[in-house]
């Protein structure tokens, strides 16, 4: 039997196996838009969609279908002088059936069939098949996104009506109707109701919080119902319980089960008034900008610029509004120069973890502004990240959240060796034991697994790679704005599948979700430098290089660098990033392959010889076949040439 998915990216099975799609991205849209509208389409209606007309677009057309018939059977692709036809006899595609589902009523359905159901929406429909000079066929696609959406929504909700009576098997697929709109106030409402009755009082707290801070920015009309029907349901428990779970709403102090950060206004101490605007952007900014981390709260701007009318003490004032951090700061203009001093503190004890000084030259403000910002958020959220780290590891093991978990699970990713890696998947088990549905656990799961993966290539990596991918997707579906998820979803469909196009959408659908992300910028970096584009990799590179030059990835981020360089002619700089890398960690056999091709294309023999034999105390055989494995090049011609390299420096596949 042959099955089509279409809910993520675009995938075909046959018998089990995964088919390799045609590597022409109009020809896997020509596919998707058959196979869905199934019916015959006219061959005018196709070409008008997908080619321009000085393209030979009759001719591409017909190239493009003897591609899928090499994909699918051939007698599947049903053509004539007019039209063309998917013929679907058979065959399971994953959003037919669903809309099969739909027509018949997810309330009558078996409760098998919903259950696959909802296993089969693995992320965006047609993930990374967008062709955004194609307008026809992306209007298509939009519409269809929104039926697949639309289809998502009402399949949960009759999932959650159904379990209704069991409020544990009902929250996963409430916290999945929460994810597809936030600001949908009755889907909040619902999965509040269902955490308080099956006993998780800390998470409903927490999600009212997030609700009321999004519906509120937002100016949404369900705010109002949100606070009643917290109000009603926090009252309608009995006074024990609420004693020992859910917290009284009205005191803001409580701290959150994650720590919320607050950022407040910064001063002007310019003694201008005319620079009051300089120092409320830079709050302004800063407050978005961790919010794009998405790990904690943070406290919005309506909350904290009421500091600005009362005054006083800026810590407690932080305390009140719940945040166990604040950011404060303030800006001196000198002429044409201007200072910004920024801090840290732990809100709770009052002491600062962290501060800085930035000096910069007036030039253009708003770029200015967002160098500022950039500068400031790549250091506050880590180091919210690594104090939360000690204060989980003082935790009493009953105590522990899935928060306290995560921070523990990505301390031991941190550390970069096999036992780490061992004790993590542990860790992040028994976080997902206490919530399923927690995004950000499933990322740092695919995290995790992809470094192990990285220990292993000798091995398998096309394997491994798979486990990457199915905790990447698990996240994106849980929260399609979780830009760590987006970031390990396309590295991971690059090793796994070797799609680069949808690698790349991947990683800029994270960059646009948090574009101060170190790791986002290296993985597409990577995932450019094996699809043909090593230049517009070492944009990315060293943009995850200027954001966090102490990174724990640095020697990853090097060694991809080096590689990088090497591919672009510019052999000394690819020596250079490699012996950093190896300098941070003289086990990086990654970076040592590519200093050996970039020394080999030198013609610096004698420092290759030395170089070969280091390797070799890491790396028992280097083959042709291992490179092939794991130097996925999309263009044959740099295969060769980092090949070549290493041939020149007296490498040789015995």
């Amino acid at each position: 039997m042959l099955e089509l998915r279409v809910l993520g990216g675009l995938a075909i099975w046959r018998e089990g196996e995964e088919l390799r799609l045609p590597q022409s991205k109009k020809t896997r849209a020509l596919l998707a838009y058959l196979a869905l509208e199934a019916r015959p389409i006219r061959r005018e209606r196709l070409t008008a969609m997908l080619w321009e007309v000085p393209d030979d677009p009759r001719g591409a057309l017909r190239w493009s279908l003897s591609k899928l018939r090499e994909t699918v059977e051939a007698t599947r692709i049903v053509s004539d002088r007019d039209t063309v036809a998917f013929d679907a006899a058979d065959a399971a595609i994953d959003l037919a059936e669903i809309r099969g589902l739909d027509r018949t009523g997810f309330d009558a359905a078996p409760a098998a069939a919903l259950a696959k159901a909802a296993e089969a929406f693995r992320g965006e429909l047609l993930a990374g098949l967008d062709l955004p000079d194609c307008h026809d066929f992306q209007a298509w696609l939009v519409a269809m996104r929104e039926e697949a959406t639309a289809l998502h929504r009402r399949l949960l909700q009759a999932l959650v009506r159904r379990e209704a009576n069991q409020p544990e098997h009902a929250v996963p697929h409430a916290r999945r109707l929460v994810g597809l709109d936030p600001q949908d106030a009755a889907a909040r409402i619902e999965l509040i109701r269902l955490l308080i009755a099956a006993g998780h009082g800390r998470e409903a707290e927490e999600q009212y919080r997030l609700g009321s801070r999004l519906l509120d920015e937002a100016g949404a009309a369900g705010a109002q119902a949100l606070r009643k029907a917290w109000i009603e349901l926090r009252d309608a428990r009995p006074a024990a319980a609420r004693e020992a779970g859910l917290a009284v709403a009205a005191s803001p102090a409580i701290l959150l089960n994650r720590p919320a950060v607050a950022v407040l206004p910064f001063d002007n101490m310019s003694g201008d008034p005319e620079q009051e605007y300089f120092a409320d952007g830079i709050t302004d900014d800063l407050i978005t900008a961790l919010s794009q981390w998405r790990w904690f709260p943070v406290i919005a701007r309506s909350s904290t610029f009421a500091f600005k009318q009362r005054g006083g003490d800026a810590v407690a004032f932080s305390r009140e509004l719940g945040a166990r951090y604040a950011v404060l700061g303030s800006v001196r203009r000198s002429g044409e120069r201007l200072r910004v001093s920024t801090q840290l503190v732990d809100a709770v004890g009052g002491h600062q973890l962290w501060a800085e000084r930035y000096d910069r030259r007036i030039g253009d403000v708003f770029a200015l502004q967002d160098e500022l910002t950039e500068s400031i958020v790549t250091q506050v959220a880590p180091e919210v990240a690594r104090v939360e780290g000690y204060r989980a590891e003082r935790k009493a093991e009953a105590d522990l959240t899935v928060w306290d978990l995560n921070l523990r699970a990505l301390a031991l990713i941190n550390k970069g060796t096999p036992e780490g890696f061992t004790e993590a998947k542990g860790v992040l088990e028994r976080s997902l034991a206490l919530n399923a549905g927690a995004s950000h656990t499933h990322a740092l799961m695919a995290l995790r697994n992809y470094h192990e993966a990285l220990l292993v290539w000798a091995r398998d990596p096309i394997d491994t790679s798979g486990e990457v991918l199915a905790a990447a997707q698990a996240a994106v579906s849980l929260d399609e704005r979780n830009w760590l998820a987006h970031a390990m979803h396309g590295i991971s469909v690059m090793w796994h599948r070797r799609d680069y196009d949808t690698a790349a959408a991947a990683e800029r659908r994270a960059l646009a979700l948090n574009p101060s992300a170190t790791l986002a910028h290296q993985f597409q970096g990577c995932v450019l430098i094996f699809a043909g584009a090593p230049r517009e990799a070492l944009v990315h590179l060293d943009a995850a290089l200027r954001l966090n030059p102490q990174g724990s990835n640095m020697t990853m981020l090097l060694s991809d660098m080096a590689l990088a360089y090497m591919l672009i002619g510019e052999h000394e700089s690819a020596v250079g990033s490699a012996q950093r890398a190896i300098g941070n960690f003289p086990g990086d056999i990654r970076a040592q392959q590519r200093l050996i091709a970039a020394l080999g294309h030198l013609g610096r023999r004698d420092e290759a010889q030395a170089a070969l034999a280091e390797l070799a105390r890491w790396q028992r055989r280097l083959s042709r076949r291992y490179i092939e494995l794991t130097y996925p090049f999309r263009d044959s011609a740099d295969f060769e040439m980092f090949v070549a390299g290493l041939k020149r420096a007296g490498w040789r596949d015995d």
